[in-house]
């Protein structure tokens, strides 16, 4: 008996995928690879993404100051020099700290309450509007408006028609 799941066919398909998987993990080990080795696209990664110890709410690349251009041109160094963007960072964060240069803050410890409090926040505010909806609209057992007279609903059979024509009488009397 032949069995069926390694036909020819099948096969071959899986050996595209296979050969595809390859050259697709080939191109982007190559690609990252050249791009961490040109030390001036690291420099532009990192003075376009860490925020100015020296200009408050300025990436580093828009800081004005002779600080801001020092340490421009730390990172320019630093990056001829062959180190990482992971590294430069990382020097970064040490002396200056990580608040003070992250353009957001990094996922773990304290910092977690930054990614997680506003969510929590509109949580809280659509729990409060979902309860005070549902208290405005519904109406308490207790508090039932009975007063309200719907046409061909009367419950209390005579007494309704009592009541109505009373009120047809005196309304007869007051318009003449």
């Amino acid at each position: 008996m032949k069995n069926k799941d390694f036909s020819p066919r099948k096969r071959s398909a899986g050996f595209a995928v296979v050969l595809a998987a390859t050259v697709f993990w080939s191109v982007a080990v190559v690609t990252d690879a050249g791009a961490a080795a040109d030390p001036d696209i690291v420099y532009l990664e990192i003075v376009n993404s860490l925020m100015s110890p020296v200009c408050p709410g300025k990436i580093l690349q828009a800081c004005p100051s002779a600080e801001g251009a020092q340490l421009r041109e730390l990172v320019r160094r630093k990056a001829q020099a062959g180190e990482s963007k992971e590294k430069i960072v990382r020097y970064f964060v040490e002396v200056y700290g990580a608040e003070n240069v992250l353009s957001a803050p990094p996922a773990e410890g304290f910092y977690l309450t930054a990614w997680g409090l506003p969510f929590a926040g509109i949580l809280a505010g659509m729990g409060v509007v979902f309860v005070l909806l549902r208290a405005w609209t519904t109406t308490p057992p207790g508090k039932r408006d009975d007063t309200t007279i719907v046409e061909g609903s009367s419950s209390h059979g005579g007494k309704d028609d009592a009541l109505m024509s009373r009120l047809q009488r005196e309304l007869d009397e007051f318009e003449s």
